[in-house]
């Protein structure tokens, strides 16, 4: 009797694990389980169809939301925003850049391959042109005619002033003020409020 314990017993250790194995029943999410899956329990917390980017938080997942200046739709295309959230749009055109208006609203200017000139942007209407160089022809350490004798206040430069504030006029080697404090220009003729004394020496530097 004491043997046949021995083995039902023996039998039970060997077996009992399989027994305990095939008596777990794998679950079938599809047929067996209702209602939707939390998402701390591992579900998306929606029974909507989920599309594109999504973003999980403590609140069920939404296939519309991404996190930041961006959204995104079910066609997976993405649109972002700028800080003050107006639309960046899609530029339509090669060789362009982002500018931004007054209101700082994005938008796309085109940029001119400028061979001849130089690129030029305008605030005011926010796009971009090719101009020209700046030109112009120097006059450097010029002696302006006219004589130099403590009563002649009148000289003449060899050009006509182009821009006008560009001339720098010095009286041994300080620099005078236009406008009616040391001298006053007239296209190309200076005259000075008080007359240069002889042996001053009068020189003059400007653009033409």
């Amino acid at each position: 009797m004491r043997t046949w314990k021995k083995f039902i017993l023996s039998v039970l250790i060997i077996a009992g694990p399989f027994l305990l194995a095939a008596a777990a029943t794998q679950i079938n999410l599809a047929t067996q389980v209702k209602g939707l899956l939390a998402i701390a329990n591992g579900g998306t917390g929606t029974g909507a169809t989920l599309t594109g980017l999504v973003r999980g938080n403590a609140a069920a997942m939404t296939a519309s939301e991404l996190s930041g200046d961006c959204t995104t739709s079910g066609s997976n295309a993405i649109t972002c925003t700028k800080v003050n959230s107006t639309t960046i749009p899609v530029n339509a055109s090669p060789d362009q850049t982002l500018v931004t208006s007054a209101s700082a609203t994005g938008s796309w200017a085109s940029i001119p391959n400028c061979t001849s000139g130089a690129l030029q942007y305008a605030t005011a209407t926010h796009t971009f042109s090719c101009g020209a160089f700046l030109s112009g022809t120097f006059a450097d350490a010029e002696v302006p005619v006219g004589t130099i004798n403590g009563v002649n206040a009148t000289f003449t430069l060899a050009h006509t002033v182009s821009p006008a504030a560009s001339l720098k006029l010095f009286l041994n080697g300080q620099e005078l003020i236009a406008g009616g404090t040391d001298y006053t220009l007239a296209t190309a003729t200076i005259t000075m409020v008080a007359a240069p004394k002889t042996g001053d020496v009068l020189i003059a530097f400007y653009r033409f």
